[in-house]
């Protein structure tokens, strides 16, 4: 079973929903069932909620999906949800800290772009998809070959952290440029 989750409250400002119910529905098309999809989050727009319920209906992958209908930090997530796939959306080569807290907790994170104006921007890794499609295509090789994929995005990931941690030495500069004489 490929669990795959999307933690983020249901609201207006957030769009990928309903790219995961299709993902979902490609999946199955392509003969994949074995998969689950789980939106981690509260529900503040009903009217997006329901829309996600009609097209999972619509599109035959309603028992595909699930809500947990509340925020649960992660910390707090079965061990089942915590071995699956976290699900980011990212704008370009913007991860921001959602996606930094999934890596720091050992969770195997995908970055969805979810804005085509910045499909381009986009790092070629195992773990950054350009688009919907790119994250499709990434559940169909884990469903092929799981342990090495996970082995990437793992590598992959870390490689993601260290972009954004500061070696001793890089801190020591940084800090000597922005406040001189205080880092002695």
């Amino acid at each position: 079973m490929i669990q795959i989750n999307l933690v983020s409250r249901i609201d207006t400002d957030k769009n990928a929903f309903l790219d995961l119910v299709y993902a979902g529905y490609k999946l199955k098309e392509s003969g994949i069932t074995g998969f689950q999809i789980l939106f981690i989050g509260a529900v503040y727009n009903t009217g997006i909620y329901q829309n996600i319920l009609q097209m999972a209906k619509l599109l035959g992958v309603s028992h595909h999906i699930s809500f947990t209908l509340k925020s649960i930090p992660i910390n707090q997530l079965s061990p089942e949800i915590k071995n699956g796939y976290f699900v980011i959306q990212s704008v370009g080569d913007f991860i921001g800290y959602a996606g930094i807290e999934s890596i720091d907790m050992g969770l195997k994170t995908i970055y969805y772009n979810a804005d085509e104006h910045f499909n381009s921007y986009c790092a070629d890794q195992i773990n950054i998809c350009r688009d919907i499609d790119g994250v499709i295509s990434l559940i169909k090789l884990i469903d092929k070959e799981k342990e090495t994929v996970d082995e990437q995005i793992t590598a992959a990931n870390l490689e993601v952290k260290k972009a954004f941690y500061l070696e001793a030495s890089e801190k020591h500069n940084l800090l000597s440029l922005l406040l001189p004489g205080t880092t002695e």
